[in-house]
């Protein structure tokens, strides 16, 4: 029995590493905890008077609940990482939410939630520019900003900065709200008193390519042919290509501190490549990156349930003017899509900026962006436009006076959104008339006290297809426009220039959109426009 004793106490001894020994072999698996994406989370605006979906990620076969102010709502199952969760929020009025509860190994709290009405805005610089200039947008401000940021006091407004989650609206939090964005905002709560929620994913610098699903190109082959030429180009100059870039930056920095310290500007280096192969090569970016932002910064937001789009975009696209209006209609269709329902869209007719020219000496052209967009809103449903041409400034690109910008848009959501009776548009244009060697306009729609501010803006050509400067006049709810230049006419443009005199306004001080009777193509610098104003 002793040697019994011995051996079994022998054999325990032996075991029991062995037992330890195999449980560290075993790989252990970490559970992840429950999580949300950034655009989830306190201070949120969701949209009121609709079934709201949230989401996240669990573990697989994990069980997440998901509960209003103590009271289960929903629930959901996990399955990992790369699958999200989706679980319902009923309808909720608007105004304040009961703290939403998600939990599963562990629980996440949401606090000081609100229902109301959320808009994304999106685009490029024109939208990213903040109320005020600083470190997180040196080109931002506007006009009077001390005192715009000093009274941005509403809480009931709340922005989904990306990179920062939800923001109320505050002295400290407002100056790098988007300032085309917070005036929108501020004109809706203004007039509907419910809260409001801006989501903001805009980038300075980019095309609308980089902005539009690359599945909306599938099947296209001029598309693919493009991208195969573009990438050969890369290939062969993007080291060339780069390191100019890299060069022009140092170069610029260079200058700010020889400016600082009152010394002399050093030269700018020399280029490795020629003008014209840069702009070819910044424009196969529009190709190559295409879809970039997209699933950067718009894709990771769906299916957060909004009510419409703001969209200010269209520098970046200005040398490619005759494809934007299709590009556009992909983008449009391609989001409408991702919430599944036709969400409406309200595009911002570009500022003004440059020279009184149709087509600049590179080729850009703010009245080919603006025509585009007419376009498109012409032939979708739910699209609208409104003008920022008559706030630009001929050397800034971008301009102070923004909050023209923010309030048209707003004026056009209410109008056609929220069935607000609201003048949202400027005075319309009908069929013109040339047979008595003037060129006669009927005004068709938004035209009470119709008012033709300054002298300029239309502009007359004959078969030569020269424009002269016209004079107006308003005649019975009609414009006749007459030129000495031009005894008969054949075409007549407004205000369709990059930097152009905008005078024709209602009684509600919206501007008539740029317009044009001809589809002629349009050259470089100053060919389409031969004289000064008169």
């Amino acid at each position: 029995m002793k040697s019994m004793k011995s051996m079994s106490c022998s054999l325990v001894f032996v075991s029991l590493p062995a037992v330890i020994i195999l449980l560290l072999m075993v790989p252990v698996q970490a559970r992840a905890e429950v999580s949300l994406p950034p655009v989830i989370g306190s201070n949120m605006v969701i949209q009121s008077g609709e079934p709201v979906t949230l989401w996240g990620w669990a573990d697989n076969g994990e069980k997440v609940l998901l509960k209003l102010g103590g009271v289960v709502v929903g629930s959901a199952v996990g399955e990992g990482k790369e699958k999200s969760w989706k679980i319902q929020i009923p309808a909720q009025k608007p105004g304040p939410l009961p703290p939403i509860e998600v939990s599963g190994s562990n629980t996440l709290t949401l606090t000081n939630a609100l229902a109301g009405e959320v808009w994304l805005c999106s685009g490029q610089s024109n939208m990213v520019k903040t109320l005020k200039k600083g470190a997180w947008c040196p080109y931002g401000g506007v006009l009077n900003e001390d005192q715009e940021v000093a009274a941005a006091t509403d809480n009931q407004i709340r922005f989904y900065v990306n990179g920062k989650g939800w923001e109320l609206c505050t002295p400290e939090n407002a100056p790098h709200f988007s300032a085309v964005g917070y005036y929108f905002a501020q004109k809706l709560r203004s007039v509907l008193k419910e809260p409001v929620g801006m989501i903001v994913l805009a980038a300075g610098g980019r095309p609308a390519e980089w902005f539009t699903p690359e599945r909306m190109m599938a099947g296209d082959a001029d598309f693919e042919a493009k991208k195969v030429k573009a990438k050969a180009l890369r290939d062969e100059l993007g080291a060339k290509w780069e390191a100019d870039k890299k060069a022009d930056k140092e170069w610029r920095q260079l200058v700010v501190t020889a400016k600082s310290k009152g010394e002399q500007v050093p030269p700018r280096p020399a280029n490795q490549l020629s003008a014209e192969q840069s702009k070819n090569l910044g424009e196969n970016a529009a190709i190559l990156d295409f879809a970039f932002i997209y699933n950067r910064d718009i894709r990771p937001v769906v299916p957060f349930p909004i009510k419409g789009f703001v969209w200010y975009q269209g520098e970046s696209n200005a040398t490619r003017g005759e494809e934007y209006a299709a590009l556009m209609g992909k983008l449009i269709q391609g989001w409408r899509e991702d919430w599944g329902k036709p969400l409406p869209f309200v595009m911002v007719a570009l500022a003004g900026f440059g020279k009184p020219e149709a087509m600049s000496a590179d080729a850009k052209s703010f009245p080919l962006i603006r025509e585009a967009a007419m376009k498109v809103s012409g032939t979708v449903d739910h699209v609208g436009v409104i003008s920022a041409v008559d706030v630009g400034d001929a050397g800034n690109i971008h301009p102070l006076d923004k909050k023209p910008v923010g309030e048209r848009a707003a004026l056009w959501a209410l109008n056609h959104v929220y069935g607000e009776k609201v003048v949202s548009e400027g005075p319309g244009f009908g069929k013109v008339d040339f047979a008595t060697g003037k060129a006669v306009v009927p005004l068709t729609s938004n035209k009470e006290g119709v008012v033709l501010k300054s002298p300029g803006g239309f502009e007359l050509a004959g078969k030569d297809r020269k424009f002269y400067p016209a004079k107006e006049e308003l005649k019975d709810g009609s414009i006749e426009v007459s030129s000495p230049e031009v005894s008969k006419p054949v075409a007549l443009r407004y205000a369709f220039l990059n930097f152009p005199e905008c005078s024709l306004y209602n009684g509600a001080g919206i501007p008539a959109l740029p317009f044009r009777t001809d589809d002629w193509p349009l050259v470089p610098a100053t060919l389409q426009r031969v004289s000064t104003q008169p």
